[in-house]
């Protein structure tokens, strides 16, 4: 039997070159020599099909897309134009272009919010009447928007002609339409997740009422900064930038202005791969940001009490996934035409971003094929 176990592994091996080969006959090696090379073809092996993988990925993909285990960048790459409609070299996406985050926006609000509240400016306790006091809907606290569970409807849904549509709507405006038509709730505060934008379009805002200075302010001194991030901005800062992206839909349509895009907070950051990276390490493995155990609450899910699939469980602007390939924190984004991913996997500090500006679901699935072969035996 063992004789069999040999051959099956020299066999295994035969095929790769590993980089430091045996200084002696394979037939007096000993086990833990036929090991480690076992090991390195393995490692190779997986290496080569993930390289495959994301060169794939690469050949749909119009945008930039990283893998790297803690600080350690394994593969980096932009593909494609910032607007499909210019198929020029100036057009190109590069290192610098930035991606409207969409939804993974929502982790910094999470952060500013978390942050007040280790300063003891407030408590995630707190019914948000206490800074938004006009608010027309009563015991909703600062937790309930953060885990999606305060019952709010969706501000994308309400209808537009209510609106200026010729200009950016604000945090401020959406606050004031809620508090003059009072549009029905959906459900009692903290009895149902229901994933909502309008949570965190008021956290925002909230951000502002204790901090007396605007978002943006806030965000970038006391959360962008201590991570390293120099060059990520927000959609209400646009006009002072010229390498950013337009978003297109699967038809390669470009979607223009909309006044939703005011809006910040849900949505709204732009920024590019490497600053989400350097943002993960500094955030969910340094803590830079925040100490250890505030991080620790944010990155487990805070709705589990409640009645919903493990697909739903949501942290503090970050969603949770207990399965097949481990424990794995995470956020999607999607918003006119952008369609991204940010995958962190605590157990081997596995990072994936993938940023897109064309939505034709190139990403779809490439994050499980990953984790399976690294996974694998």
């Amino acid at each position: 039997m063992l004789q069999f176990i040999l051959l099956l592994q020299i066999s295994f091996f035969a095929n790769y070159s590993p980089q430091e080969k045996p200084q002696k006959p394979l037939a007096q090696l000993f086990n833990v020599e036929i090991n480690t090379l076992f090991q390195e073809a393995n490692k190779k092996f997986k290496s080569d099909a993930m390289v495959a993988e994301l060169d794939l990925l690469c050949e749909n993909l119009n945008g930039s897309v990283l893998l790297a285990f803690g600080n350690q960048v394994f593969y980096k790459k932009e593909v494609g134009m910032k607007r499909l409609a210019k198929q020029n070299p100036e057009n190109a996406i590069d290192s610098e272009t930035l991606f409207e985050l969409a939804s993974i926006s929502k982790q910094f609000t999470a952060a500013a919010i978390l942050k007040l509240n280790e300063e003891k400016k407030l408590n995630l306790s707190d019914n948000i009447t206490k800074f938004l006091p006009s608010f027309p809907y009563t015991n909703i606290t600062i937790k309930h928007l953060l885990t999606h569970t305060s019952g709010l409807p969706e501000y994308m849904d309400f209808p537009e002609k209510h609106f200026n549509q010729n200009e950016p709507l604000t945090n401020a405006q959406l606050e004031s339409y809620l508090e003059r038509n009072k549009p029905k709730i959906l459900s009692q505060p903290g009895t149902r997740y229901k994933y909502i934008n309008t949570n965190y379009a008021l956290l925002a805002l909230i951000v502002e009422k204790v901090a007396k200075i605007s978002f943006e302010q806030y965000v970038r001194t006391e959360i962008f900064m201590p991570a390293g991030l120099e060059r990520s901005c927000f959609a209400t800062e646009l006009k002072s930038k010229t390498n950013y992206t337009m978003g297109h839909l699967a038809d390669r349509s470009e979607r223009p202005f909309h006044f939703q895009n005011g809006v910040i907070g849900d949505k709204g950051v732009y920024a590019t791969t490497a600053e989400i990276h350097t943002w993960m390490l500094a955030y969910l493995i340094d803590y830079k940001v925040l100490p250890k155990e505030v991080i620790a609450l944010a990155a487990q899910p805070q709705n589990k009490l409640l009645k919903g699939e493990p697909s739903e469980f949501y942290g503090y602007g970050l969603r949770i996934e207990d399965g097949i390939n481990g424990y794995l924190v995470y956020h999607g984004g999607l918003w006119r035409g952008f369609q991204n991913n940010m995958v962190f996997r605590p157990a081997d500090h596995y990072i994936f971003i993938v940023l897109s500006n064309f939505r034709n679901r190139a990403m779809v699935g490439v994050n499980t094929k990953l984790l399976c072969i690294i996974d694998g035996a």
